[in-house]
């Protein structure tokens, strides 16, 4: 990762501006929703509705990001645009993403919410979670729309490097959620009480005041990707091109990972429900260590692109070591957390001593992967910013259908080893996914990709 290339204060200035507010919204966002399972944690029958939740996550996981994976082709096409000088075609880049995200917004509300019962079936619910696991599932598809426009638009922002307004309405939104989940969960200030319905309602009402938010930004406040009277929605077909050839192949990077989340899922769904419930707590609070990685990822993102853009492979070098850097620093500060503090964490979750004392040991492997993952967050992001999204898909692929997968399967069901043995070929995915990516970064073939063909100009 070396290189000749001196950073200078603005490039600092630049990088910060944007990772610190994407790491504030992750972070928030994050609590706000650990705060969501800390509430449904206190209902009377917590483990059967927080397996019924956690069965969920992957279905809707693998809707949310398959469509960030193609907003990640329109950050990537938006920042290198920016930083070629053609505002023009970022803007035009902005506009054909909107239109696209909202045709698949439209069509997966509307697969999701039909067939949900038997998409639920599949990812391993059965018996008493089956009910409240297909409820609140339909409920959060029903704003697969809204979620899909916003993520478009912020996608836009964050690739001319505007990321504290995106951070403003999303944080605005899940501060709103958490307050409709104590309505509408405990039945407060004259509503019913809804138990998981309610968090599920509360979630989709605030997806809607998010999209509202991002839609009045980008047709009403200035920025270099606004929308005005006049401009063209006519299909670009060469940034169209563009956009898919990303976020294509990072879509199916994103299948690969959810399709093998929800096999995960299932092949979890014979273990007690006292260790699922475990196993839910443990991953909810993962996703604290997941969020440097990501404000990292979308920075890297956005600085790789605007820097080959540039024509700047030095730059670009200078700036992914830097990001790559500041997420292993941040992420060493999270192991300590999980592995000092997990017991006591796991504790706000659930009255339940069993529960909690099996989550406190799932999040000491949760630890040991997490240099892993800040890994291979930031270094996909700095390869899709350079136009290589092979890379990342294979090294999923890979990692994930062996390990959390194939050798699960043999762990789990085979030879009954229970929710330790998935943790670990889960850490085992990680770490796996983290070098293939970093090597192939450190041999540097994404430098001699052109940042735009003729097409593109």
């Amino acid at each position: 990762m070396s290189s000749d290339y001196k950073l200078t204060r603005r490039d600092v200035g630049f990088f910060l501006s944007i990772m610190l507010p994407s790491l504030v919204e992750l972070l928030l966002s994050q609590f706000f929703g650990m705060v969501d399972t800390i509430m449904l944690g206190r209902l009377p029958d917590s483990a059967i509705v927080l397996t019924a939740v956690g069965i969920t996550a992957s279905p809707i996981n693998l809707v949310v990001c398959v469509v960030t994976a193609f907003c990640i082709g329109t950050t990537a096409t938006v920042a290198v645009f920016t930083g070629a000088g053609k505002p023009e075609r970022a803007k035009s880049a902005s506009r054909q993403s909107l239109i696209l995200l909202s045709a698949a917004g439209i069509v997966l509300t509307v697969i999701c919410v039909i067939f949900a019962e038997p998409i639920i079936r599949f990812a391993g619910a059965k018996g008493e979670t089956l009910a409240p696991a297909v409820s609140y599932y339909r409920l959060i598809a029903a704003g697969f729309l809204f979620q899909s426009v916003t993520i478009s638009i912020t996608a836009s922002l964050r690739g001319i490097g505007i990321t504290q307004i995106p951070m403003l309405y999303n944080l605005a939104a899940a501060g709103i959620n958490v307050l409709l989940n104590y309505i509408f969960i405990y039945g407060k200030l004259g509503c019913p009480a809804m138990g998981v319905e309610g968090a599920a309602l509360a979630t989709t009402i605030s997806k809607v005041i998010a999209f509202l938010a991002a839609v009045f930004i980008i047709f009403f406040v200035n920025t270099p990707v606004s929308i005005r009277k006049g401009d063209s929605f006519k299909p670009d077909l060469p940034i169209l091109k563009r956009i898919l050839k990303i976020g294509i192949t990072s879509g199916m990077e994103q299948v690969i990972l959810q399709s093998g989340a929800v096999l995960s899922t299932k092949i979890l769904s014979v273990i007690p429900t006292v260790d699922f419930a475990a196993y839910q707590i443990a991953s909810n609070v993962e996703g604290i260590a997941w969020q440097p990685g990501s404000a990292c990822c979308t920075a890297a993102t956005t600085c790789m692109g605007q820097a080959i853009g540039e024509g700047r492979i030095d730059k670009a070098k200078a700036m992914i070591r830097m990001i790559y850097l500041t997420a292993l620093s941040i992420s060493g500060a999270v192991v300590l957390l999980f592995l000092f503090g997990g017991l006591s964490i796991a504790e706000i979750y659930t009255p339940d001593k069993a529960v909690a004392l099996t989550a406190s040991r799932i999040m000491f492997y949760c630890a040991i992967a997490i240099p892993g993952v800040s890994t291979h967050q930031t270094i996909a992001g700095a390869l899709r910013g350079a136009g290589d999204t092979k890379t990342p898909m294979i090294a999923s692929l890979c990692s994930l259908w062996i390990f959390r997968v194939a050798l699960s399967f043999l762990l789990v069901r085979v030879l009954g080893l229970g929710v330790i043995a998935m943790r670990i070929c889960v850490t085992l995915d990680q770490l796996v996914r983290a070098s293939i990516n970093l090597i192939r970064y450190c041999r540097g073939k994404w430098a001699v990709r052109p940042a735009l063909s003729a097409e593109d100009t």
